[in-house]
């Protein structure tokens, strides 16, 4: 009974695209998405090979739609339909799986970045990266789908292959299409993806699904191991993780320590040049010091000027000159952000004579591969940093 009910669901949503309706389009994946996410593991939702064929079918379709938002709605399915116990009734049409995967990847591959700035491209933007993190998470749920059949032997090739003939749908031919298509157009995309822009849950779903694929063909480890390593693919892995984790402890400063700013504009810069108490465990002044820079960085980077440049710039100069002066070294992303305030307010301020060069060891590179304001570049500053002098 129930495989007939969704039989008839996946009919009614093949003639629901015929029509341009892109809501109804929308409304009827949603459906077929909770359909497949909430049902009991003991309830087989396609014990119909044809069933689960036409579904396969549905889905590519709505993966090739040409409406980003349908798109959406489909990969999501995708992720939904990737579930083993909604494959495990044999055969597993696993060529059908492959060529569904492919056609998820294909089109999340082939999405280019919006050209205008204007409020469209802004919404595309994040429908785009959406559908990065659905069509990642889809990938991962193939590889478990993968890992999982291991342990099925009726899941292992087609037990209705013709003796002494060879068969393609086999779960061995799946997993090593998995780590070819992973190699050759998931990591490029995802890679392509975080050169412009950070996104922790894109890299955390990223990182545990080429964790997955280490046991989807365990004879194939030390090779695809060895893959990873050829190139710069670790460093930029290892880099992109680091930036997650900096995110996080960023995220635990501005939590913890942006309700105690309690302080006036000028009692806040003022606070930038103080310097804690010799052998002293109270952190807050440091805290507070860090989060207020933040605080600054971010209004500035959104055209928030709401401290004049040349007070400001006094005040990051000051707060520099104390830690130099006291061995203190700010994290990465603070000195970052004050790297950054200063660029932007430096034609207002006086010189950098006074801070000395090695204070800053690796931040100016930390600063050169964040997207900064275009002042950040002018002749003074580059003077100041060394980075080819005056031009």
């Amino acid at each position: 009974m129930l495989g007939r009910c969704i039989e008839s669901l996946v009919r009614s949503l093949h003639d629901v695209l015929q029509l341009s309706n892109v809501e109804l389009h929308k409304q009827g994946l949603l459906l077929f998405t909770e359909i497949l996410k909430r049902q009991p593991v003991e309830i087989k939702l396609f014990t119909n090979r044809g069933v689960c064929i036409e579904a396969i079918d549905l889905l590519m379709e709505t993966v090739n739609c040409p409406v980003l938002e349908v798109v959406l709605e489909a990969v999501r399915a995708v992720a939904a339909f990737l579930r083993k116990d909604h494959l495990s009734s044999p055969p597993v049409p696993y060529e059908e799986l492959q060529k569904l995967v492919e056609a998820v990847l294909k089109r999340c591959a082939d999405l280019s970045p919006p050209q205008s700035s204007k409020r469209h491209a802004v919404s595309q933007k994040l429908l785009q990266a959406q559908f990065l993190l659905n069509t990642l998470e889809s990938f991962r749920n193939a590889c478990r789908l993968a890992v999982e059949f291991q342990s099925d032997p009726m899941a292992q090739e087609n037990p209705f292959t013709a003796p002494n003939s060879e068969s393609k749908d086999t779960l061995n031919n799946f997993s090593k299409f998995l780590l070819r298509i992973c190699d050759s157009l998931c990591i490029p995309m995802v890679m392509n993806y975080l050169e412009r822009a950070v996104s922790p849950s894109v890299m955390e779903v990223f990182i545990s699904t080429l964790n997955t694929l280490f046991t989807v063909v365990p004879n194939m480890r030390n090779k695809f191991s060895k893959k990873l390593g050829m190139g710069t693919f670790l460093i930029t892995a290892c880099l992109l993780t680091n930036v997650l984790f900096l995110e996080q402890e960023m995220s635990e400063l501005l939590q913890k320590g942006l309700p105690q700013l309690n302080y006036t504009i000028a009692e806040s810069l003022l606070l930038l040049a103080e310097t804690p108490e010799p052998f002293s465990l109270d952190q807050s002044l440091c805290s507070h010091q860090h989060c207020f820079i933040l605080l600054l960085y971010f209004a500035y980077t959104h055209g928030d000027r709401f401290v004049p440049e040349a007070e400001l710039f006094l005040a990051i100069r000051n707060f520099l000159l104390s830690a130099q002066d006291h061995g203190d070294c700010p994290p990465a992303y603070v000195l970052r952000a004050a790297l950054y305030l200063l660029a932007v307010c430096q034609d207002k301020g006086k010189t950098l004579d006074l801070v000395k060069e090695d204070f800053f060891p690796t931040s100016w590179t930390l600063f050169v591969e964040t997207e900064v304001s275009p002042h950040s570049h002018q002749p003074s500053c580059r003077k100041y940093f060394d980075i080819g002098g005056e031009q």
